[in-house]
Order: C-alpha cells, then structure tokens, then sequence
C-alpha cells in the first residue's frame, strides 16, 4: 500500500494502527465496488485463528477483497475481543504480506434484544470503533419493528458520523422454510429504511429473515433461502441504494451462491464453514457437516485437528451439554491449544481454507475486484 492509499483508511484506523502498511478500509468501499462490478464480497466469521492464514493467502492470490468478522456473540465464545481481533486481522495480513488487497473488519450482529440494552451495546461499539472496525452491523431485530427502528436509530448514529459501513436487520435469522410466517416482508422493509432515512441514518445494507439458519443443518433439515422474496425485498429498498446482506450461507451450493448477484445480494456471510475446516468435520459438497442419525459430527483424520484433539472437545462438549450446534462454544477453552498445534495440522487447515476460499470467491464473483475498491475510498 502506497502512502497516498494509506491516507485514504478511516480515521479510526489510522490511529489505532498508524504504523501499518495493510489495506484496511471502510467497508462501504468494498460493498460499492461489488455493485459496480456486480459482485459480492464475502464476509468471513473468525471464531478461532487457524483458517485465517489460508483466506488471507485465497484473498491475495485472487485479488478479492473480503470482510473478517465476529458477532457480539462470537466475542462470548471464542478467545477475541474487539481489541485482540482486529489486531490478529492487521497481523495476519501483514506477516503475509498483503498490501494491496483491501479488507474490512466488520462488527456482525451486534445484538440489541431490549431497549434497556442500547446503552451497554453502544459502549461496545465505542470499543470496537476505537479497535479500527470499519463495519457494523446492528441487529436489533428480536424486538418489535417499531422498538428495532428506535434501537437502530440511536446505536446507528456513531457509525454515521464516522462515515463508516452500516447493515441493519429486520427480521431475526432463523429457517422457516415452506412457511412465510416471521419472513421479512418487502412493505415492512420499505418502511424500517424510509424511517431511518427520515432520521438521517441511510444503511448500505439489510440483513432479512428468508429463510436461512446460523450453523450447520442437521438431520432433515435444509437449506432455504428465499430468493424471490430476497428480490422483491430488495426491489422496495433500491430508492435509498440499499442492498442486501445474507446471513448463514454454509450449507448453500455454489450455483446458488453465484445466483445471488442478481437479487441484490452484495454480502454474504460465512462463518461455521471456517469452523468446519478447523475442526476436521466431514462435509459435503456445500460445506454442510455430515453427521450420524445421532446428530454427531463425523471427524476426518486428515482435515484439521489432531483427533485426539477432537476427541478431547467431544468428551468435554458432553460433559457440559454443548453437543451439536453448540460445539463452537469449544474455541475458547481450546483457543490455546489451537494456537500451539504443530505445524503440519496448522498447514493442512490453511491449504483447506484457502481452497474454500478461493471457491466462494469464484462463486461471488469477487475475484479480480480489489483495485476497483480504491475508486470508492
């Protein structure tokens, strides 16, 4: 990164990490350059550090720029806060060199359930803000719409001011698939963006309910995302430039990934597929864990961890009823003997990683796009 780009990161970068040389920058700029190229970015959650090496090597070989995040749930499970993220973001591209890909980190479902909340919750983003994130995503849609626009209204503001990027939500993620009841409707999309608009706050993106689920799908569970939906939404929200962010995508095929472009989907998350990889769980085609009629993962012997390892975290995730779906909360307890495993296991998870990168960023369209991200800084 040259010295004019380096003057072109937000403020809140350039203090927190004025002696870096790695492209962070507001993640506004990557969401332009993905409308303008008709594109998506994809946006990574890093709930441990190993698959993080193999997207930023994946990134740089293609020249796709890419959004690391973590959710304010995330920072309860794993061993990051806002602080130590960012900076093993930062780290990571500048111990491998990247200083001309552009990147974002990105503050996901900063989760608001009460109004009582707002408070603590926008001393959280105060922290993260000052920790050099330079997206966020306000998720206040567990209450009532009327109670979320007044949420999001006020923990928007600083976000705002900074000029920074801002996804709103409305709609809480969660599968219904086959029935429309608690899907984000498009009447209701109009009106949560016209309001915040009528206060001044104008998001880049809106994260909807249709019909995708956080996590891994067990049992006869299965992806389904509404599409049609997703576009009528889309199409309601277009008179304020505002595009849609899509939620929980492991699982989902690459055709139907690359079909997304074109219902104004310009961010897509991706997050329990890193944790998959790290883990050495068997998956299918889409990235889904393979599990037995028991709904227990099924490890492979050459992929991520050691399998001692990973009989470790079984015994323990029985031991504190944290089977299934709750497996990921293993990443803090075990965060240091991740961070200690030998070469060879750090190795083989970084070349998968890099692999599943390289696929989304085919899949997204993304690949090549990165120096159209400085035309937006």
């Amino acid at each position: 990164m040259n010295l004019r780009n380096a003057d072109k990161r937000p403020e809140n970068v350039k203090k927190k990490f004025p002696n870096s040389i790695v492209p962070l920058v507001n993640g506004q700029s990557l969401i332009k350059a993905a409308r303008k190229n008709n594109a998506m970015i994809m946006a990574t959650n890093i709930r441990c550090r190993l698959p993080v090496e193999g997207i930023v090597l994946a990134s740089m070989a293609s020249m796709a720029p890419v959004m690391y995040e973590i959710a304010k749930s995330e920072l309860g499970y794993t061993e990051f806060t806002p602080e130590s993220f960012a900076a093993f973001i930062v780290e990571e591209n500048e111990r491998l060199g990247n200083t001309t890909v552009p990147f974002a980190v990105h503050a996901d479902h900063i989760t608001v359930k009460k109004l009582e909340e707002v408070e603590s919750v926008g001393k959280l983003m105060a922290l993260q803000l000052q920790a050099g994130f330079t997206s966020f995503a306000i998720d206040a849609s567990h209450m009532e719409n009327e109670k979320n626009l007044e949420a999001t209204s006020v923990l928007a503001k600083p976000v705002v001011e900074a000029g920074l990027n801002l996804e709103v939500e409305l709609g809480e993620i969660g599968a219904k698939s086959g029935n429309a009841e608690g899907f984000t409707q498009p009447e209701e999309a109009k009106w949560f963006i016209g309001e915040l608009d009528k206060r001044g706050i104008r998001p880049n993106l809106l994260a909807i309910n249709n019909g995708s689920i956080h996590g891994n799908y067990f049992g006869a569970a299965h992806e389904g995302i509404q599409l049609d939906l997703t576009r009528a939404i889309w199409e309601a929200i277009r008179p304020w430039d505002v595009d849609i962010a899509q939620h929980g995508i492991t699982g989902t095929s690459l055709d139907k990934i690359s079909s997304f472009i074109q219902y104004g989907i310009r961010k897509g998350n991706v997050g329990t597929l890193w944790q998959n990889i790290a883990f050495g769980m068997a998956m299918n085609q889409n990235g889904n864990c393979i599990t037995t009629a028991d709904k227990d993962y099924v490890k492979r012997p050459y992929r991520g961890i050691p399998d001692e390892l990973w009989q470790e975290i079984v015994a323990w995730a029985a031991e504190t009823d944290n089977r299934g779906g709750n497996v990921k909360k293993a990443n803090a307890p075990f965060a240091p003997l991740f961070n200690a495993l030998a070469p060879v296991y750090k190795t083989r998870i970084s070349a998968h990683a890099y692999e599943e990168a390289v696929r989304l960023f085919e899949a997204t369209h993304s690949a090549g796009i990165a120096d159209s991200v400085w035309e937006f800084l």
